[in-house]
């Protein structure tokens, strides 16, 4: 039986599902540069993507991996439909 082409990803996101968080905070500690506490305890993610390679990443990974009530997730990122940026341009 054939397997299947193995599929790379460079990067990645932060998926937080609001409503199965608890707010036990687990992932902040884990992951604090790119997970925060609001005001009220509950998990807070950054929209920004995660690179291979990164140290960020790993920490991700454990924080996913932490997470008591399964809250977090790491999905790929979504390729941006928009052209390459022209140099010096602004967004």
């Amino acid at each position: 039986m054939a397997t299947p082409p193995a599929t790379t990803t460079s990067s990645w996101s932060l998926h937080l599902d609001g409503a199965r968080c608890d707010g036990h905070g687990i992932c902040a500690v884990c992951c604090p540069e790119r997970i925060y506490l609001d005001a009220w305890g509950y998990a807070v993610t950054s929209p920004s993507p995660l690179h291979e390679g990164e140290r960020s990443l790993a920490r991700a990974r454990r924080a996913v991996a932490a997470c008591p009530a399964g809250a977090l997730a790491l999905v790929p990122s979504p390729r941006s439909r928009r052209g390459p940026a022209l140099p010096g341009a602004v967004a």
